[in-house]
């Protein structure tokens, strides 16, 4: 739906909308006249009251829409992605903006929403604790992918305004700091054995949370050694088992129906949403005085993998990356570590040296 313009006669243009909304009636005529005319025209239909809109559903409200994005989000996005976008929905964005049309929307109620969300605590009420810029920046993301959305499906004209953003410094992520072969070792000796092979999953083989929580059986080929995984955006890659001790968990599975979950849930049959909770308790046992998260075994292998000496094109093919200059951080990441790993050679060469006498004036004797 939208405007077309006839090929052979550049001042005829075919409208097609809904001016009620994507569940109302359905204007399609055509406009004589230049393509600023048809668009004025077509802008003023949208807007346009009718008999039939007291009835219907107010389907250009912002509320409205949301279902129908949450149904294209959930064709793209992973499920980990969509729940978070519908958590920022339910609990921030629907109060604010829901009963708005996005023709309703100016520069002003978005820096409203910004001042009032930066003055909120992660409950909600008011407080000393507030909410970081980055969180509000990735809840306008979502709104601004909404809006997106809905142009290109003729639910609403383009804002007429870009939706301000905070300075790229107060909404920069903090930089990663990858869990060591040793720590993760005494983080899987920790982990409670059903939950084993989703966090060897990310940290042996670099998955992403949502991609290890949502294997089956099918994706696995046991004779190549091989495992299959949907990526964002859909997009299959082809992921080698890379350890042994990854392939010897998987191997409990194999007897599993090619549809079932290799996790899964033994009370629901479903997977398992996340292993924030289990990560938590296990890194405290082991003694790990760091944030550890599920992302951070993904940067942990891909750290891990540069250091041991993969090619940084086959570390890009395994991990999924659209960009090569996304695998390259890896790099930087190895290199900080290496260099810590240095300074305690340095610092027993230095003992040694000091156990030796070497650079001791006190020392020099006469002869």
């Amino acid at each position: 739906m939208g405007i077309k313009s006839n090929p052979t006669n550049p001042l005829l243009h075919h409208i097609d909308c809904r001016p009620d909304g994507y569940q109302g009636r359905r204007i399609r005529e055509d406009f004589k006249g230049t393509r600023a005319e048809a668009e004025a025209y077509y802008r003023a239909l949208m807007r346009q009251p009718s008999e039939q809109a007291a009835a219907l559903p107010k389907a250009p409200t912002i509320k409205a829409i949301w279902p129908e994005y949450e149904r294209h989000c959930q064709m793209v996005m992973s499920p980990l992605t969509v729940k978070d976008l519908r958590s920022c929905w339910r609990n921030h964005l629907s109060g604010f903006f829901g009963g708005l049309q996005p023709k309703m929307l100016n520069r002003k109620l978005i820096e409203q929403y910004q001042e009032r969300r930066l003055s909120m605590e992660k409950n909600g009420r008011e407080g000393m604790n507030p909410v970081k810029p980055r969180t509000v920046a990735k809840e306008l993301h979502y709104f601004s992918g909404m809006l997106n959305w809905a142009v290109e499906v003729d639910l609403c004209d383009p804002l007429p305004f870009k939706i301000p953003r905070f300075p790229s410094k107060l909404t920069r992520a903090p930089k990663a700091r990858p869990l060591t072969v040793e720590q993760i070792d005494a983080l899987l000796a920790q982990i409670i054995p059903r939950h084993r092979l989703s966090f060897l999953l990310m940290a042996d083989a670099g998955l992403r949370a949502s991609e290890a929580l949502n294997l089956r059986r099918c994706d696995v080929e046991y004779e190549r050694g091989l495992i299959i995984v949907k990526g964002k955006g859909s997009k299959e890659r082809i992921v080698p088992i890379t350890t042994e001790r990854l392939g010897i968990e998987l191997a409990t599975r194999r007897e599993l129906s090619p549809a079932d979950f290799l996790s899964a849930n033994p009370k629901t049959g479903k997977p398992y949403h996340s292993l924030k909770k289990e990560l938590d308790q296990a890194a405290k046992k082991a003694g790990i005085n760091k944030h550890v998260h599920q992302h951070l075994l993904r940067h942990s292998f891909g750290t891990n993998a540069t250091i041991a000496g993969v090619s940084q094109t086959a570390l890009q093919d395994i991990l999924g990356h659209s960009s090569a200059a996304t695998t390259r951080i890896y790099q930087n990441y190895a290199a900080e570590y290496l260099v810590g790993q240095s300074k305690k050679f340095s610092a027993l060469i230095a003992s040694s040296a000091v156990h030796m006498g070497v650079g001791n004036t006190n020392s020099n004797t006469k002869k």
